[in-house]
């Protein structure tokens, strides 16, 4: 049997046919596709949410250009500094979905929000993908007289720089000092390069801070390496220091720098899929690991890479915990 349509059933069904693809587009992106497969379509913006100059910065900027090449698109980064990374970090939070705005950004920021008040917390992001991380160095001003780990050991009255209250710059060296029955008091700055110079110029005694900051002084011979913290207790081969495991410092509680990439939540899964293969494509170019090793910056690889965001929600539960130990209360 053959059926006819007149004019107003062809376009009454037209109708129908239309209302019934945009149910369909509408419970794609509900429930994690997409219905953009060209996507991307035009520049994909990665805020970075502290100023430019720093390890987030330049590593954000060196992970971008790899990244256009799996995308064929421009990936430009775009710096929203303010409040330790809060700001930037929930500007993105609150962005659309729809993967022209991502977010690369250090562990902290995703800690805050599970020790303190933020607009955001670890469920408001999707993570894409761990990209590297960063050993930290044990440095004492060159003028400060302090030579060894042992001397140290057996210092007590002295001042540390760190990046923040509450900064893993700073439960570090606490958790540290804590341990060698050190009288030490901390001494905040804003980010990793004005606290380097604080013991650069011996305004503060020693730091705990990243080596992509720290090594240039080392190298200079303004700063003196003490010992390195590393996640898995080597030695670093580009500096003459011990690991503080070797000196007996129970390290288990202390937590490393690592960088990612993130999304909003409910960002569709195609999208987050296409956004990892170009992560992961750029971070094994021979450009990004020339760049990792100049700066100090170890990839995050295997296990590491794979739970980066599930081990950050671990972090916050021992940086709590760090935090009323020294009873340390943020803002």
């Amino acid at each position: 049997m053959t059926f006819h349509l007149t004019r107003r059933s062809r376009l009454s069904t037209g109708l129908v046919a239309a209302l019934a693809a945009s149910a369909l587009a509408l419970t794609a992106c509900s429930s994690g596709g997409t219905t953009d497969s060209a996507y991307p379509a035009k520049t994909v913006e990665m805020v970075v949410p502290y100023a430019a100059g720093g390890p987030t910065d330049i590593s954000a900027r060196a992970l971008a250009k790899g990244m256009e090449a799996s995308l064929g698109a421009k990936v430009i980064v775009v710096n929203r500094p303010g409040a330790s990374g809060i700001t930037g970090t929930a500007e993105v939070a609150s962005a659309k979905t729809d993967g022209y705005r991502i977010l690369y950004n250090t562990g902290d920021a995703f800690v805050q929000s599970g020790i303190r008040t933020t607009p955001y917390k670890f469920d408001s992001f999707t993570p894409v993908a761990g990209v590297i991380s960063q050993p930290y160095i044990l440095v004492a001003s060159a003028k400060s007289g302090i030579k060894s780990f042992e001397d140290l050991a057996r210092t007590s009255g002295l001042t540390y720089a760190v990046t923040g209250i509450g900064t893993p710059t700073h439960l570090n060296t606490a958790m540290l000092f804590d341990g060698l029955k050190v009288r030490a008091t901390a001494v905040p700055y804003d980010g990793a390069g004005p606290a380097t110079q604080a013991v650069v110029g011996n305004q503060t005694k020693v730091a705990m801070l990243d080596a992509s900051v720290v090594m240039p002084f080392v190298t200079s011979g303004d700063l003196t390496p003490l010992a390195v913290v590393t996640p898995d207790g080597k030695k670093l081969d580009y500096v003459d220091a011990p690991t503080i495991q070797e000196k007996g410092v129970d390290a288990t509680s202390m937590t490393m720098t690592v960088w990612g990439v993130a999304v909003p939540a409910k960002t569709p899964e195609d999208i987050v899929k296409k956004l990892r293969e170009a992560t992961l494509a750029a971070a094994q170019t021979s450009e990004f690991v020339t760049f990792t090793e100049k700066n100090y910056m170890p990839r995050l690889e295997g296990d590491n890479e794979t739970n980066w965001y599930t081990n950050l929600k671990t972090t916050a539960e021992t940086t709590k915990a760090a935090l009323a130990k020294f009873g340390i209360e943020l803002k």
